[in-house]
Order: C-alpha cells, then structure tokens, then sequence
C-alpha cells in the first residue's frame, strides 16, 4: 500500500470492493494510531507483519468467528479507567441512546459504520462542521474518548 496515505485512504477502496470481506491490517511499524484507524474503518484485526505463524493463525481463528483483534495497548486506552460511574453503567445497560438526540443518534450510528464526516454531512445533507459539533456532542455525553470507542457502543447495543 502507499505510504504517502492514511490507513483511512488506503483502506476505503478496499472496503468498497469487498464489502463483506474481513479485513486484517498488518503494519512493519505498528503503532495504537494506526490501529485506531484501521478499527474505524472496519477491519478486524492489526498485527505487526512481523508475527509469527502460531499469532496469525490465532488471528485467523478470532476473525473467522466473528471476532476482533486488539492488541492489548489499544484494549488498554479503550477500557481507560476501570470504575464504572453513573454515565458508564447507563451505556452499560444499553441506555446510552436515549441521552442523544436525533442528529445526534444517526451520526453515531453512520460512526458506526465507518462514515467519515465528510461521508456524514453528504448523507445528512449538512456541514462537516456541523458534523463534527454532533461527533463532539455524542462523545462528551457519552464521556468516551474517541470514534472507536463510539462504534463499538453503538454496534454492541
């Protein structure tokens, strides 16, 4: 792939032409970013290109049943700190939505999907600007700290 790219970019037209197929992102320099990214955009897994047969095929197997591989310092920043508070245990319990508006709720859901914001304020018929005031909206009242930390609420409830 290019280099002078994202891992956004360099994933978008793989996931146009294979959009049913499970994507696993493989790095010579992995770093969380990446990953990040890679997770934003849907794929399955990420793993330095460097791992050894026995990790690739424990990663095979975790895709093919339907799971995700996550490094364990990506899980880390995802989990964060490990009391739950009142917002937590809300979204825990699948409320999360019902403390969003509308706007609010459909640009977490095309989070969710992989949309980036330009792809959101297109399919919403609004700014990208506005698009972004809605992603930080959701965030702070869901007090998470990022789009993947979204996606993965919004696909578990």
């Amino acid at each position: 792939m290019n280099s002078n790219q994202t891992i956004a970019q360099q994933l978008a037209p793989v996931k146009q032409c294979a959009q049913q197929s499970l994507i696993v992102v493989m790095s010579d320099i992995p770093n969380d970013l990446e990953a990040l990214a890679s997770f934003s955009m849907l794929a399955k897994a990420y793993c330095n290109t460097h791992a050894g047969a026995e990790v690739l095929l424990n990663i095979a197997s975790v895709v093919e049943q339907g799971g995700i591989w996550i490094g364990e310092s990506i899980m880390q920043k995802l989990l964060g700190g490990a009391v739950l508070e009142a917002p937590q245990i809300e979204r825990a319990m699948g409320k999360w939505s019902k403390v969003l508006t509308g706007r609010e709720f459909e640009v977490a859901k095309a989070i969710a999907i992989g949309l980036t914001n330009k792809e959101i304020a297109l399919k919403m018929h609004i700014t990208e600007r506005t698009v972004k005031a809605h992603v930080g909206a959701v965030l702070d009242k869901l007090q998470l700290k990022n789009r993947l930390q979204l996606a993965l609420l919004v696909k578990e409830g």
